[in-house]
């Protein structure tokens, strides 16, 4: 573009201004920004999917992912119309909401049956084989209730909660887990009462 610049300097020709190459340069310039920045969170997510559900570090991984957020938005503002920068931004977003949900789902109160309760509320979109079979997905629920033992197998990993997609059911993990959760407390309160004197004196009694 220089060489054409001096040579319409030479001949004393209207030097053309170039617009398309220029905007084409800048559109190059920001699609690298934007590739660059897909790399590297689809290269950390995948890290990260390999983790066994049970040591996933929610907050260090939500530390991250809003790091992400924070850099996507600081692109420049004629990318957000673009297919690519709107997947990446999806990403970034529901990865956010599915750690909430996987945060919730360590809570110690979950038992087996809340979790069957999951599959239940997902299996619409649950397709994993390392949760139930596909074929399970079309079993009653009192069946589908009895294939959540995933959760003991250390096996699963955080992809195979992924596939759950988390990020669409985040009110239905928080309503089982707060279920889960008051379920626990009143077995903790029937059994004080059920070790109190008078009880034991009871039992001793029928015995």
């Amino acid at each position: 573009m220089r060489n054409l610049q001096e040579s319409a300097i030479l001949f004393e020709v209207v030097i053309p201004e170039f617009k398309f190459m220029k905007a084409c340069r800048k559109e190059l310039k920001m699609l690298k920004q934007l590739w660059d920045h897909t790399c590297l969170v689809r290269a950390s997510v995948d890290h990260w999917k390999t983790t066994p559900w049970r040591q996933v570090d929610v907050e260090n991984m939500d530390i991250e992912c809003k790091k992400f957020a924070k850099d996507i938005r600081a692109l420049d503002k004629e990318m957000r119309t673009w297919d690519a920068y709107i997947n990446l931004d999806s990403t970034v977003k529901n990865m956010l909401t599915s750690l909430r949900a996987v945060a919730e789902l360590q809570n110690p109160s979950l038992r087996e049956r809340h979790w069957g309760q999951l599959l239940v509320a997902t299996k619409s979109q649950a397709t994993t084989k390392s949760f139930v079979n596909k074929r399970s997905l079309l079993l009653p629920e009192s069946d589908l209730l009895q294939q959540a033992n995933f959760v003991d197998n250390p096996a699963t990993t955080l992809a195979d909660l992924l596939e759950l997609n988390l990020h669409t059911y985040e009110d239905e993990v928080k309503n089982i887990v707060d279920k889960a959760v008051k379920e626990m407390s009143m077995e903790k309160i029937i059994k004080v009462r059920g070790s109190t004197p008078f009880n034991i004196r009871c039992k001793n009694v029928l015995a």
